[in-house]
């Protein structure tokens, strides 16, 4: 399924002071949380029969690529019978 990047406007400050205790408490990064918390916001906001039906379409597997064949060996030249000199 193909990605859309998301841009957002905040205060420098405030983002830093979260970035910072983010940070400082190792449990996450802003990137994760953000990502985690538009993905609560899409499971509760579209209804499930979308979201199975976007689901079905993303996990459609990809085409087999074709199978390339070896090139085929040249049939074995035999050799010209020799003739026997007198």
């Amino acid at each position: 399924m193909d990605k859309t990047s998301l841009s957002i406007s905040m205060d420098t400050e405030r983002l830093d002071a979260l970035n910072y205790y983010l940070l400082k408490e190792k449990t996450s990064s802003l990137q994760k949380e953000l990502g985690r918390m538009v993905e609560e916001l899409y499971e509760k906001t579209v209804p499930p029969d979308v979201r199975d039906y976007i689901d079905s379409r993303g996990k459609k597997a990809a085409p087999p690529k074709p199978k390339v064949k070896p090139p085929a060996k040249p049939a074995a030249t035999k050799p010209a019978p020799v003739e026997a000199s007198s």
